[in-house]
């Protein structure tokens, strides 16, 4: 339902999402750093939207508490790269978050068959055809674009590197090889990690505002602040106009609502609109049909 204008807004006290709780990669959940998820590196990318448009966005209040930071006092962190998707770019990097955790952290290279790696993906098998690989190809592509620049303010100190610093793909042997920058590893453990739920994501075909809302929501904090549009707006990256992207925004959330994941309520304070969490479902418990996962 929606509040009146100028409704009170409480301001409840946040918590650690997942304080003290062992998080479980799959194929149908993934471990992700908050900062992925609240920040606008996988955004919906429409058919308008100019998807090799590269901008670059500040991540310095998120990272700088990572070690290479802490280590060598950069205070201004930076990514720059093409336009991330949800519906393969985000699958893709979940694959990715899964070799790693599996493979890696004592190589920065792990090899694997195109096979184990589109499952890593959380697609079936039934997918594995050309098409399928050309769209992997191509989201690896992308995503080792994802140019991560380390400075100091008043320095000519810095470093560059990448969420991902080769990805190579060979059709003919079937074999995909990914190198990650191990002084990065930490990346995993800054804030607090969220557990992503695919399942949801596959709830939402072809909805990629009510996806992206999803990562966005789900990295908040229990009884989380009032969420402006304002806010999601920055988040999604949508380009269109305010009034555009507001449609949207409501749209999305009530597409969450519908699967049973949100409930909440809008509201209006000072001419912008907010978005009221009362409760979070991760097994989608509110759906009508009443099914879990």
């Amino acid at each position: 339902m929606d509040r009146s204008e100028n409704a009170l807004l409480p301001i409840p006290v946040t918590e650690n999402l997942n304080s003290g709780k062992l998080l479980t990669i799959s194929s149908t959940t993934s471990v992700q750093p908050n900062v992925l998820l609240r920040t606008g590196v996988f955004t919906p990318v429409g058919r308008r939207t100019n998807a090799n448009d590269v901008k670059a966005q500040d991540l310095s209040n998120d990272l700088v508490n990572l070690d290479v930071c802490q280590k060598e006092g950069y205070d201004l962190v930076t990514v720059r790269g093409q336009r991330l998707n949800i519906e393969t770019d985000f699958k893709v990097w979940c694959g990715i978050v899964l070799v790693f955790s599996k493979y890696g952290y004592s190589s920065n290279t792990v090899k694997l068959t195109f096979s184990e790696f589109a499952k890593f993906c959380s697609y079936p098998s039934r997918r594995f055809d050309k098409n399928l690989r050309k769209q992997i190809g191509d989201s690896l592509g992308r995503i080792q674009s994802q140019s991560l620049s380390f400075r100091r303010k008043n320095s000519e100190k810095a470093v560059h590197t990448g969420m991902l610093l080769r990805a190579m793909y060979d059709g003919e042997e079937d074999i995909v090889e990914l190198m990650a920058d191990e002084t990065l590893w930490d990346l995993y453990r800054l804030d607090y990690q969220v557990l992503v739920s695919l399942r949801v994501l596959e709830k939402l075909p072809r909805a990629e505002v009510a996806q992206c809302l999803y990562l966005y929501f789900t990295s908040l904090p229990e009884n989380p602040h009032p969420v402006s549009f304002e806010r999601l707006r920055e988040r999604l990256r949508l380009e269109t106009s305010k009034k555009e992207a507001n449609r949207k925004i409501k749209t999305g959330i009530q597409k969450l609502e519908s699967i049973g994941y949100l409930s909440g309520s809008f509201a209006v304070k000072n001419g912008e609109q907010y978005y009221l969490i009362d409760q979070r479902y991760k097994k989608l418990e509110a759906a009508i049909t009443g099914s879990l996962f």
